[in-house]
């Protein structure tokens, strides 16, 4: 276990769960508008995770959709260039089984490619045939009404806090659920998709992040520290 004794080094702060229009049709800003408000914030970075799923593909064949989903995060990391804010490219997935959403993390455009072929499956298919020691794929508010709690050996993880306003994710069994079990990794995020919900949660660390594979190692160290509003959150497990 990681004792953190001094919070005032976790200087950097992404949101690892953010949604841009057109490409999350539930999302009201453009890449550019998002990365204008997390820049404001003096947010180091962002992870853009658009939904990806068969009602996102719409009838699209696999080039015309890759091309159309990868649009907002070039767009976004364009723009974030020139505004000093990392963006990088992660996935939320769903299955047609269910509601269930996944976040995928320490991934970059050919796995999102990869993922493509997976869209119409289930997740343990896409779990057991995409998972490597680089990503990690994590539940998403598991614990919300409209979604069921996924076996665990096949998750890495848990969004414990997310913090979208416009849900009730039961916070506290999430966090309870990776209390217990210290093999999960813990994420959380704003879930963005909404004028004024800009960073409602970040996760510090102590440096700057290079890359998604990157992240997924600062994540599974274990290393950081939850920030929602100034309200510092350290991960403690047992």
């Amino acid at each position: 276990m990681i004792i953190l004794t001094n919070i005032n080094k976790y200087v950097y702060k992404y949101d690892l769960h953010v949604h841009t229009s057109p490409v999350s049709k539930c999302g009201d800003l453009s890449p550019q508008e998002v990365v204008d408000a997390y820049a404001e914030l003096g947010f180091s970075g962002v992870v853009i995770t658009n939904h990806f799923s068969e009602s996102v593909l719409n009838r699209k064949g696999k080039d015309e959709f890759l091309e159309y989903y990868l649009s907002d995060y070039h767009t976004a990391r364009k723009y974030g260039k020139d505004k000093g804010l990392d963006v990088f490219c992660g996935l939320e997935m769903r299955f047609p089984e269910n509601n269930n959403d996944y976040l995928v993390y320490g991934i970059d455009e050919n796995d999102i490619c990869r993922a493509f072929d997976y869209i119409y499956t289930d997740y343990e298919t896409f779990y057991k045939g995409f998972k490597n020691d680089k990503n990690l794929i994590i539940q998403a508010h598991p614990f919300r009404s409209s979604c069921t709690l996924q076996r665990q050996d096949i998750l890495d993880g848990i969004e414990v806090y997310n913090m979208h306003p416009g849900h009730n994710s039961r916070v506290a069994l999430a966090a309870k659920l990776a209390h217990d079990n210290p093999r999960l990794c813990i994420t959380g995020g704003t879930d963005f998709h909404h004028e004024n919900h800009q960073g409602m949660c970040a996760m510090c660390f102590e440096e700057k992040v290079s890359d998604s594979f990157n992240l997924t190692e600062i994540i599974r160290s274990g290393n950081y520290i939850f920030d929602i509003w100034g309200n510092k959150i350290i991960p403690l497990k047992k």
